[in-house]
């Protein structure tokens, strides 16, 4: 499988079709989740499905798996790359959509655990669901921090705005 690490921070990635109800597509078959500005596409093979994200109902984090190592356990030594720190945990990704004919879909991809974080910020932000965090935006903490002890005790003019003389 091809490495995310090019896609950090987009959502998408390389992923692998898990289960639903898409026609084309087997479970196992490995693809490409590609987000670009105003809908999602997968890529698997000959299957090219594009999902605009105002069709999107439901997009949320599934379970977790760690991908087997392929060393049997009677193979005494081999049992330490069982536990080598290389393997990444991947996690599902479930979508539930409608089609271009009206018809509700699902299907869930599995993307390394980076990858599926990113993509459901990715897809819950272009679907309204959540929104972009700003500067503006207020930090939880001021609620918690911010009382009449800790106002700036420092005069300006010890701050480098005195008047010019």
């Amino acid at each position: 499988m091809i490495s995310s690490n090019a896609f950090a921070g987009a959502g998408g990635g390389p992923a692998v079709y898990v289960i639903g109800n898409l026609r084309g597509i087997s479970p196992g078959d490995e693809g490409m989740l590609v987000l670009e500005d105003d809908e999602a596409v997968l890529r698997s093979g000959k299957v090219v499905l594009s999902v605009p994200y105002s069709d999107i109902h439901n997009v949320e984090l599934g379970t977790k798996v760690l991908p087997p190592t392929g060393v049997p356990l009677y193979k005494v030594w081999q049992l330490h790359k069982r536990f080598l720190p290389g393997r990444s945990m991947r996690q599902m990704v479930n979508f539930e959509f409608t089609d271009k004919d009206g018809n509700d879909q699902t299907m869930t991809l599995e993307f390394e655990e980076s990858a599926a974080n990113e993509t459901l910020i990715e897809i819950e932000t272009r679907t309204g669901k959540r929104k972009r965090a700003t500067n503006a935006d207020p930090w939880w903490g001021d609620s918690a921090w911010k009382t009449t002890r800790n106002k700036n005790s420092v005069s300006p003019d010890t701050l480098g705005n005195s008047p010019t003389k």
